[in-house]
């Protein structure tokens, strides 16, 4: 950007900017809208609008960042318009060609419809022990105003093998499949509901398959349409689920029949300060309420003052529904590989950390060497 948009300075801190550029991006249907908020500081205080940008996802990076630019440029035009530098600008059209797909609109033969279909594969290879992993995924996904249907296909499989002493060799595997769909229905400007339905199999939490269906409902404080600035959600889901194990659990059963509900409520604000992120989730199962859990998320990255940014998380959850559990003991090689869930009552995890940036405001040179 900075080698690309040079009639510009670019400061360091946003505090030093005579314009704030804050972008954001929101999933469209097979791509992403991004929107430009152009905020005034210092001379321009007080001018403030925003450009949008729908990317196909067919786009590479550099087409995606050339295209990001060129509304960079018409985003810039009015601020530098009074400066000098504007004796200095020129303004081009290109007119399309008759011939261009993108002049005229078209039918669409695929309906709003778009796919996805992945394969990979890892290996780490030493002289007395190895690992090798594949997964693959297929996903068709359909987004109008109106409608949300999501369909996904995941699967991934890892192994791990170690050599003895005596030649025997510790072999440990971990399966994890998925298929899942959902579809949603646009309520009105701050609400929506759906269905969704799934089945899958892990050997994380000793489950041999497992079908589910969910109802959910979803209410948003702030309108879909800024989704990307600002969100206040609540979430309500409750639906059957269907479980076969690979071993008995705690409680001897080898298969049940269960039905779960569960409440979230979540923050997120993506501001010129920073970025914030919050969120509760409560759930539990209706055969016994005392059958529950409560997870807890948190982010903040903020610019405390000029200069200076503080950046924590904190992760909580209690836990009491490990319904999945099997009866006896762990392997080694399942407790080492993190193969098999322990029985645990609750879960902490945090992080926090401060930056201080000072020295010259300006930041336009570009040098990629070594």
């Amino acid at each position: 950007m900075r080698r690309n948009l040079t009639f510009v300075d670019y400061v360091r801190d946003r505090k030093q900017a005579d314009v704030h550029v804050l972008g954001t991006r929101r999933p469209s249907g097979g791509g992403a809208s991004y929107r430009l908020e152009f905020i005034g500081r210092r001379a321009f205080e007080g001018r403030r609008y925003e450009l949008t940008y729908d990317a196909r996802s067919t786009l590479t990076r550099d087409e995606l960042r050339q295209e990001l630019a060129d509304r960079l440029r018409l985003g810039l035009v009015p601020f530098v318009n009074r400066t000098p530098n504007a004796d200095h600008l020129e303004v081009t059209y290109d007119p399309p060609n008759e011939n261009d797909s993108t002049s005229a609109p078209q039918t669409d033969p695929w309906n709003q419809w778009v796919f996805d279909v992945g394969v990979s594969g890892s290996a780490d290879v030493q002289e007395r022990e190895y690992n090798y992993e594949a997964e693959g995924n297929l996903n068709a996904e359909r987004v109008t105003e109106a409608w949300k249907v999501d369909v996904q296909l995941d699967g991934e499989q890892e192994v791990d093998v170690f050599e003895r002493e005596d030649t025997t060799d510790i072999r440990s595997t971990s399966e994890d499949y998925n298929f899942d769909t959902e579809v949603v229905k646009t309520l009105g400007s701050n609400s929506g509901a759906g269905v969704s339905g799934g089945v899958f199999s892990r050997t994380f939490t000793n489950i041999q398959i497992a079908t589910r269906l969910r109802a959910a409902a979803e209410y948003n404080l702030f309108p879909y349409s800024v989704s990307d600035q600002k969100r206040v959600t609540f979430t309500y889901r409750i639906g059957p689920e269907y479980r076969t194990y690979r071993e008995v659990t705690v409680f001897g059963k080898r298969r049940e029949t269960l039905l779960q509900q569960s409440a979230e409520v979540n923050l997120r604000l993506n501001q010129t300060w920073g970025f914030v992120f919050a969120g509760v989730e409560w759930s539990n199962y209706f055969h016994d309420l005392s059958k529950n859990s409560i997870d807890f998320r948190s982010f903040l990255d903020v610019q405390l003052i000029q200069g200076l940014s503080l950046r924590l998380s904190l992760d909580a959850s209690r836990t009491q529904d490990q319904l999945s559990l099997p009866a006896g003991d762990l392997s080694e090689e399942e407790v080492l590989l993190s193969r098999q869930e322990r029985a645990t009552s609750y879960e902490l995890s945090g992080s926090v950390g401060l930056s201080y940036t000072f020295g010259s405001i300006y930041n336009n040179v570009v040098n990629t060497r070594l």
